[in-house]
């Protein structure tokens, strides 16, 4: 059901203005998930997601992107409702799939019957004027075939394409199910799918893997010194970095809070800290710039672990090994790579 089909155009515009100025008002991006949060917030379609916008208003003057996400993900529950909407569609289809076959064979049943009782009567005896009674039946009941054959064949293009439309949504929603909101890169669940993979891979083809764990030094203050906002812009920021880095099937993701990770197939621990360092230095040598006074925040750096698969090594062990050294490499005073051995 449409959450919008009960606003009149004046609500609607209205609705929208006040959306509009919410999201402006915390400095966050009007995207279609902001938005519909934003929406339904100043409409007052949903009580408990007013009740919990309020709280994290009040806990702080800003909100954030990421907020916005969680409460998207919590009161909307897109991936449910949209996959129970397309079982509903799916539904629909096979009915009108069946209902049309079964029409069509009615209709062959009838159409055969004719043909039957049009070869009985092609006989010597039987009188002319039966004969063309029955050829003019025989032409009417294959002019109505083809055209029952034509609204089937119809019928049957439509659910096609309306079956192609529902592999597109399918696809969408497994694409966004995969994708962290804030920084546009894959998140855990992406990560945990493709580490189980890569682990697989490097077993069978006895090639090496090698995975990285990132953590941005001092993450913290960036949020106490300057705002949440400015917190995101730095998760953005190390984001954009890791996926300029990488290339081919090397895959970063964002592992949660201020950590990111990357899967570096076919690498070996070496050439896993060569990347690593390419890394640590692009995050360092690069900036971020206050649009509204032009002054420049506080250096961003980064402190990674490296690790390499061992044989019969579990995710999670390779996981906890990079983890570890990444713990390592912050004692000894950040924004530095260490490997574990």
């Amino acid at each position: 059901m449409n959450p919008y089909h009960q606003d009149n155009f004046e609500e609607a515009f209205e609705h929208l203005r006040l959306a509009t100025s919410l999201l402006g008002k915390h400095n966050v991006a009007p995207s279609p998930i902001n938005y519909r949060v934003g929406y339904d917030y100043v409409a007052g379609k949903n009580q408990e997601l007013n009740a919990a916008l309020d709280k994290l208003v009040g806990q702080s003057e800003e909100l954030t992107a990421e907020q916005l996400w969680i409460l998207y993900q919590q009161f909307f529950s897109q991936d449910a409702i949209t996959l129970e909407k397309i079982r509903q569609e799916l539904h629909h289809i096979i009915i009108s799939v069946q209902g049309a076959v079964e029409r069509s064979s009615g209709n062959l049943s009838v159409y055969t019957h004719t043909l039957n009782r049009f070869a009985q009567i092609l006989d010597p005896s039987t009188p002319l004027n039966a004969v063309a009674s029955e050829v003019q039946k025989v032409l009417d009941d294959t002019r109505s075939m083809e055209q029952n054959q034509q609204r089937v064949e119809s019928e049957i293009s439509l659910v096609l394409a309306e079956v192609e439309s529902l592999r597109k949504d399918l696809e969408k929603i497994k694409e966004e199910s995969m994708m962290d909101a804030l920084t546009g890169i894959p998140n855990r669940k992406a990560f945990d799918a493709a580490l189980e993979q890569a682990v697989i891979s490097a077993r069978e083809q006895k090639s090496p893997l090698c995975i990285l764990m990132i953590d941005i030094d001092f993450f913290k203050k960036f949020n106490d010194t300057y705002g949440h906002l400015v917190g995101d812009k730095v998760l953005r920021y190390v984001g954009a970095a890791l996926k300029r880095c990488l290339k081919g099937r090397d895959m970063a993701a964002r592992f949660g809070g201020e950590e990111f990770t990357v899967i570096l197939p076919q690498t070996s621990l070496i050439g896993a800290g060569v990347i690593a360092e390419q890394i640590r230095n692009a995050i360092s040598m690069g900036s971020i710039k206050s649009k509204s006074n032009g002054r420049y925040y506080d250096k961003v750096t980064v402190s990674i672990g490296v690790a390499q698969f061992r044989d019969n090594e579990l995710p999670n062990d390779l996981l906890q090994r990079a983890d570890k050294v990444l713990y390592i490499a912050k004692e000894n005073g950040r924004n530095r790579v260490e490997k574990a051995l």
